[in-house]
């Protein structure tokens, strides 16, 4: 690419969850700079997860100026490019949100939407869709809120696209991240009538649809929140997902490998080079980044957050205090004392199951048990659950070659190594502060993919004689906890 290249630049940005990240990366595939900034979720009542869109600008505008900092005065910005949580709802009036966002974590609308849908209707949303709907989508959080608020909305919008109306002034969206809304037809890729007409929702109210590599420039508000020079480009990017899924790997062997992206919560995702609807309607399928590409996804809704709620409960509780709780916990035999924990504490859980009233359960404890084996049986649970995710993403199709993993879970080697030993399954773990972010910067196409990979040093975990013990604690386990209702 030349020297020119090597003083270009893009820049990923990741409205997440809990946290607002952004990554510079060079021409030639270097990360040259990373920011984060946090924001709060309110949460007041139960199921309740809002955020203030104004917390979002204050952390972007924050983030942007520590990059710009950061980086060389001969790095030139080539592009912005966005990826954010999803599915959060942003409603807009006269061009303004009217209220905080809320995001994919709140489930006041599920028990709603799990009388309002039937089960043909939720097959047909299936098969137009490739969702399995409930409450955390967009267009069941629109009308059951709106109904609730008497909200009157002129624009309905994803948090990636409620970032990119912010900086150009533009509301469009792209096929990833349409399939949020519960709204995006996989075959027409277009907006479904009938589906607009359930929900109570006009086609003028939902943004354009337009491919991830979509551009636009940068509106006056957009320079002064970025706080960089006029005439740089905002392309579109994708949804979270699919842009962590990318940055393992890019496009090669994309259909020999599963992803799993551990965060707040997990994602699971094998792709396919057509789209493969599940019979039973156990997975999502996800437009990929890659045209002509489509992601079996599963999401389980507690992981990070998970762990750090055992953090908090159990570490006083620790017997020798040397040791955190996770050290401790990892010295614990497999089966953690034949306890079994499943961990489902975000009130409901997708994965596979999809049922909003499965909660945490603790099965087998005795006064034998102490904070260590509690917390070990916790995470052992999270690598069953995962396995129970890969088991039905690879039915009717072929064993993937290995595991390609991101996020908290790659940066603790013990924990990788439970996940090869619970799955059988080599587990390559990638060091990268924020995949999406990462992932939606290498999808500009400025950036040389290929340096980039060669660039990533995965560590290559096997699994170990271990394995054979978690085939009998993982049986025991779905018995004690089947996936039928």
């Amino acid at each position: 690419m030349g020297t020119a290249a090597k003083r270009s630049s893009v820049l990923g940005v990741d409205l997440g969850t809990s946290a607002l990240k952004i990554v510079a990366i060079s021409g030639d595939g270097r990360v040259l700079a990373t920011a984060r900034e946090s924001y709060p979720t309110i949460s007041i009542v139960e199921g309740e997860a809002e955020q203030d869109y104004r917390h979002w600008l204050q952390a972007l505008s924050a983030a942007s100026r520590k990059i710009m900092a950061r980086l060389a005065r001969n790095i030139k910005i080539e592009a912005v490019v966005l990826t954010g949580q999803m599915p959060t709802l942003v409603v807009l009036r006269e061009n303004k949100p009217i209220a905080r966002a809320i995001t994919w974590r709140d489930s006041r609308a599920d028990q709603w939407v799990s009388q309002r849908i039937d089960s043909r209707l939720r097959r047909d949303i299936y098969s137009k869709t490739g969702i399995r709907i409930d409450g955390r989508y967009l267009a069941p959080m629109f009308l059951f809120h709106r109904k609730a608020k008497h909200y009157a909305a002129n624009i309905i919008l994803s948090a990636k696209d409620f970032l990119f109306y912010a900086l150009t002034g533009l509301a469009v969206t792209d096929p990833s991240t349409a399939s949020g809304y519960a709204l995006y037809n996989l075959r027409t890729k277009n907006w479904d009538s009938e589906l607009c007409r359930l929900w109570s929702i006009r086609r003028e109210q939902l943004p354009g649809i337009e491919r991830s590599s979509f551009c636009a420039s940068l509106t006056d508000r957009g320079r002064r929140l970025l706080g960089c020079a006029s005439g740089i480009p905002v392309m579109l990017g994708c949804a979270d997902s699919v842009a962590g899924v990318y940055a393992l790997g890019g496009a090669r062997n994309l259909g020999r490998r599963v992803t799993v992206l551990t965060g707040t919560s997990t994602v699971i995702m094998k792709c396919d080079a057509r789209p493969r609807w599940d019979r039973r309607s156990q997975y999502l399928l996800t437009p990929f980044a890659v045209d002509g590409w489509y992601g079996r996804e599963a999401d389980l809704l507690a992981a990070g957050s998970a762990r750090e709620w055992a953090t908090r409960v159990l570490q006083a509780a620790v017997k020798d205090k040397t040791r955190s709780l996770w050290q401790a916990a990892y010295r614990v035999a497999p089966g953690a004392d034949g306890l079994l924990f499943a961990p489902y504490l975000a009130g409901g859980e997708q994965g596979v199951l999809w049922n909003p009233d499965l909660r945490g359960t603790v099965a087998g404890l005795t006064l034998a048990h102490d904070a260590a084996k509690i917390a070990r049986a916790l995470i052992e649970g999270m690598c069953f659950e995962i396995r129970r995710c890969l088991d039905v993403l690879e039915e009717g199709s072929y064993r993937s070659s290995g595991i390609h993993l991101a996020g908290w879970m790659a940066d603790i080697p013990q924990q990788s190594q439970l996940l090869a030993d619970i799955t059988g399954r080599p587990v390559r773990t990638f060091a990268l502060s924020s995949p999406s972010a990462v992932g939606t910067a290498l999808i500009s196409g400025i950036i040389n993919d290929e340096e980039f990979f060669k660039k990533m040093k995965p560590i290559v975990l096997r699994p170990s004689k271990q394995s054979s013990r978690y085939n009998e604690i993982y049986r025991k386990y779905i018995v004690q906890f089947p996936a039928v209702r």
